[in-house]
This record gives structure tokens, C-alpha cells and sequence, in this order.
């Protein structure tokens, strides 16, 4: 995984604010340790993060962890189906 310890202690941090029962997972590019560079592809399971909620959550990371190319996918527990969020869940890890 290439985040560092820091970062992803950040995410964390930033995602429990909005939502202590959110959970959280890196998947994609940044899960591979051979690879260079990348954007950061986080899924985010939240019942209770609206639109201004996500924003905000996407500001706050990017503050912690730099500015750089962030993908910040957010659904309900219900939405855990879709093709995307599916093979988020299966090949991510839950920070």
C-alpha cells in the first residue's frame, strides 16, 4: 500500500469526524507497492454523508495529505452492489 502511516491516520481521522461509523478503503493503484505515482482511490460507506458532508470530507483530506489527484467514492450500505463499488470492496483494504 503506498500511503504513509501519516496519511492514512489523516483519512481516518477526517472521515470519523463526519461520520464515526464510516468505513473507509484505498483501492486501485495505490495498492500496488511496485507502482509509481497514481491518483488516490478511496471508497467511502457512509449513511450519513450528503453532498456538502463529502465536499468537506474531500477538503479536509487533500489539506492533511496534499493536494493531489483524489477519487472519493461515497455510498450507502445499500448501494454496496454496484459494479464499482464491488470490486472496491474486493480488491481494497480497509484503512
Amino acid at each position: 500500500m503506498r500511503l504513509t502511516a501519516s496519511q492514512i491516520t489523516a483519512i481516518r481521522e477526517k472521515s470519523e469526524r463526519l461520520d464515526p461509523q464510516a468505513e473507509v478503503y484505498l483501492y486501485d493503484s495505490r495498492m500496488d507497492d511496485a507502482a509509481r505515482g497514481g491518483d488516490v482511490d478511496l471508497l467511502v460507506i457512509s449513511e450519513r454523508l450528503g453532498f456538502r458532508e463529502v465536499l468537506r470530507l474531500r477538503r479536509r483530506i487533500l489539506d492533511r495529505v496534499g493536494w493531489q489527484q483524489l477519487d472519493l467514492l461515497v455510498r450507502r450500505r445499500d448501494q454496496v452492489n454496484e459494479p464499482l463499488v464491488a470490486i472496491a470492496l474486493e480488491t481494497g483494504v480497509k484503512l
